[in-house]
C-alpha cells in the first residue's frame, strides 16, 4: 500500500518574485500560507489546503493505484503458488479386505480364505532439476486359511491351518527426465516468470502512484499561480484606480479633458475584466485539483482552493544532464516494466529452446520387504508352531550372512528408460523461432523507451535552465517596471508625460510578473518532469511503498 510519510521540501526556487511590489519577501517555509496582500479579496469560498493533505487525500481515492495495489497482491500469491509445485507431500491411507473360496470338486485350492490388513505412509517431492522422488512405507498383515492337502482340500478329513504373514516393505521411487524437461532454469521457470510478473506489478503500482502525485502536485502549483495570477491582476486595478485618481485631479485642475480621464477609465474597465478571467481561471484550476484529489463536486461544498504551501526563497537545483539520465534509465519504473518483460521473454525463450530436445525419462524403484509367516506345526518331522510377529519381520530385512548373500533378504530393484523423438519436430522449432523474435522486439521496445526517457530528460533539463535565466531576468524587469511606473507618474504629475505613457508603464510591470511566474511555473513543471522520469517524486514528496509481500523463497 502507499503511504505518506513526510512532506519535505520539494521545490528548489523561490514562486514569487521578491520586492516585486516593495514587500518583503516572507520566510522559507514547506508549509506557509500563500499570502495576499493590498485590495485583494477572495472571489468565492475558498478551503485553505496543504500539498501534503492533497497528496494524502489523492492516494487514499485514487481507484487506479488501489487497484495496481490489488494487482501486486495476486501477482505476489502467483509467486507462493509456483513454490508450490516442490512442497514436500504426504501420503498415508489404509485398507482391508475379506475373502472366502470354498473347495468344489477336485480342483487345486491353496487357500480356502484370507483376512488383509493394510496400511501405508509415504512423502514425495518434485526436484527443481525436473524429477519426482517418493518413498512409501508399506505395513500388512495378512490370515490365510490354507488347506492341509492342497489335492483334496474338498475332503472333510483335509482340513486347514491359518497362517499369518506380516510385511513391512519400504518403496524409494525416483523418475528423471534426461533431455527434455531437465534443468533448474526450465522447471523453475513459472516461478521465476511469476516473480518477473509480481516486479512488474510493483512497477506498474510505481507508475502509476508517479502519475497521480505529479498530476496533484502540478495541478496544486497551478492553483497557486493562479491565486498569485489574480492576486498582480488586482493590483494592476489598484494602479489604474490610483492613476484615475491622478487623472480627475488634473481635469478638476483643468490641466487635462476630461477624455483623459474616460481613456483610464475604460483601460480600468479592460483590468476589472482580467480580474474576472482570472477568478475562473483560479476556479477551474481548484476543481481540476479536487477532481485529481477525487472529491465530489456535488452538494454545494466549497469548490475554491487557498493552497497554503508555498515554497519560497531557496537554491535551485544543480541538474547533471548525464547523471539524470542514467537515473532515470536505472529507476523509470515504465523502463522497469519493459526490462522485467525482456526478461520474461527470456525465460520462454530458454522453455522453447528445451522443448526442441527429446524426450527421454528414466524411472526406477528400490523395493526392499521384511517378512514373517506363522510356522504350523509338523509332528513327522518334529517342526514346533511358531507366530510370525511385526518385530520379526522388521528384523528379516536383512540377511543373516551379509557377506554371502547381500544386505536384504528380499527386494526388487527396477529400471526404465522411455525416448520420444519428435523426428521433424516442427512445432517445437516454430515456438523456438517465435520466442527469439519476441525477445528482438521486445529489446526494440526498450532501446526504444530508453531513447524517449533521455530526450525527456534532456528537454526537461533545458527547459529548467531556461526558466532559471527566464526567472533572474522577469525578476530584474519586475524591478525595472516597478521603478520605470513610479517615475513615469512622477514625469506625469510634472505635465512631461501622457496617460497613455503611464497606462503603457502598467502594462509593462504586469507583463513583468506574469512573466516572472510563467518562468517559475516552467521551472516547476520541468523539476517534476525530471523526478518522475527519474523515479524519486515519491519520495520527495515523502510517499513510500509498502507491501504484505506474499512470496516465499
Amino acid at each position: 500500500m502507499l503511504r505518506l510519510i513526510q512532506l519535505p521540501l520539494a521545490l528548489s526556487l523561490s514562486l514569487s518574485a521578491p520586492g516585486a511590489d516593495g514587500v518583503d519577501a516572507p520566510t522559507n517555509s514547506a508549509e506557509s500560507p500563500a499570502g495576499f496582500r493590498g485590495s485583494f479579496r477572495e472571489p468565492f469560498a475558498m478551503e485553505p489546503l496543504m500539498l501534503s493533505e492533497a497528496l494524502s487525500t489523492a492516494i487514499d481515492t485514487n481507484i487506479d493505484l488501489r487497484s495496481r495495489v490489488v494487482d501486486v497482491e495476486i501477482s505476489e500469491t502467483q509467486v507462493l503458488a509456483g513454490l508450490g509445485a516442490y512442497d514436500l507431500i504426504m501420503t498415508a491411507g489404509v485398507s482391508g479386505s475379506l475373502g472366502k473360496t470354498t473347495p468344489r470338486g477336485s480342483a487345486f485350492v491353496f487357500s480356502t480364505g484370507s483376512e488383509n490388513l493394510g496400511a501405508y505412509v509415504g512423502l514425495s517431492r518434485a526436484l527443481e532439476t525436473g524429477g519426482n522422488i517418493a518413498l512409501q512405507f508399506d505395513f500388512n498383515r495378512t490370515l490365510t486359511a490354507q488347506p492341509r492337502n492342497f489335492f483334496g482340500a474338498a475332503a472333510a478329513s483335509s482340513g486347514t491351518v491359518e497362517l499369518a504373514e506380516y510385511v513391512v516393505a519400504p518403496t524409494l521411487t525416483i523418475s528423471h527426465p534426461l533431455l527434455r524437461g531437465l534443468g533448474l532454469k526450465v522447471n523453475r521457470a513459472n516461478i521465476n516468470r511469476a516473480r518477473l510478473s509480481a516486479s512488474q506489478a510493483r512497477a506498474n503500482e510505481h507508475l502509476i502512484a508517479q502519475q497521480a502525485v505529479r498530476d496533484v502536485v502540478r495541478a496544486y502549483w497551478d492553483v497557486l499561480y493562479a491565486i498569485r495570477d489574480l492576486e498582480n491582476r488586482h493590483k494592476a486595478v489598484e494602479l489604474a484606480e490610483q492613476q484615475l485618481e491622478l487623472t480627475r485631479a488634473q481635469v478638476a485642475a483643468g490641466r487635462l479633458s476630461a477624455v483623459e480621464a474616460k481613456a483610464i477609465e475604460q483601460s480600468l474597465a479592460v483590468r476589472e475584466n482580467e480580474v474576472i478571467i482570472a477568478e475562473d481561471t483560479l476556479l477551474t484550476a481548484s476543481i481540476s485539483l479536487r477532481t485529481l484529489m477525487g472529491e465530489s463536486l456535488s452538494g454545494g461544498s466549497t469548490l475554491g482552493i487557498n493552497p497554503t504551501t508555498a515554497p519560497d526563497y531557496f537554491e535551485p537545483r544543480a541538474i547533471d544532464v548525464d547523471e539524470e539520465i542514467e537515473r532515470a534509465l536505472a529507476n523509470n519504473p515504465q523502463a522497469r516494466q519493459l526490462e522485467l518483460a525482456l526478461a520474461s521473454n527470456r525465460i520462454d525463450e530458454l522453455e522453447a529452446a528445451n522443448q526442441r530436445l527429446p524426450q527421454l525419462d528414466f524411472s526406477g524403484s528400490f523395493n526392499a520387504r521384511g517378512r514373517s509367516v506363522d510356522t504350523a506345526a509338523v509332528p513327522e518331522t518334529g517342526t514346533p508352531a511358531a507366530q510370525g510377529s511385526w518385530s520379526e519381520a522388521f528384523g528379516n530385512f536383512v540377511n543373516e550372512d551379509i557377506g554371502a548373500d547381500g544386505l536384504f533378504a528380499d527386494f526388487t530393484i527396477r529400471g526404465q528408460l522411455d525416448l520420444q523423438w519428435d523426428i521433424r519436430n516442427r512445432t517445437a522449432k516454430a515456438n523456438h523461432q517465435r520466442a527469439r523474435a519476441q525477445i528482438a522486439l521486445a529489446e526494440l521496445n526498450l532501446q526504444k523507451t530508453q531513447q524517449a526517457l533521455a530526450s525527456q530528460v534532456i528537454q526537461a533539463a533545458r527547459s529548467m535552465r531556461s526558466a532559471l535565466k527566464r526567472i533572474e531576468v522577469s525578476d530584474l524587469s519586475v524591478e525595472l517596471s516597478q521603478s520605470n511606473l513610479e517615475a513615469e507618474r512622477a514625469r506625469f504629475s510634472a505635465g512631461t508625460a501622457t496617460n497613455y505613457d503611464v497606462l503603457s508603464r502598467i502594462d509593462e510591470l504586469n507583463r513583468a510578473r506574469q512573466d516572472a511566474l510563467n518562468a517559475r511555473l516552467d521551472y516547476v513543471r520541468g523539476l517534476l518532469e525530471i523526478q518522475t522520469l527519474n523515479g524519486e517524486i515519491l519520495p520527495a514528496y515523502g510517499i513510500g511503498l509498502a507491501h504484505a509481500g506474499a512470496s516465499e523463497g
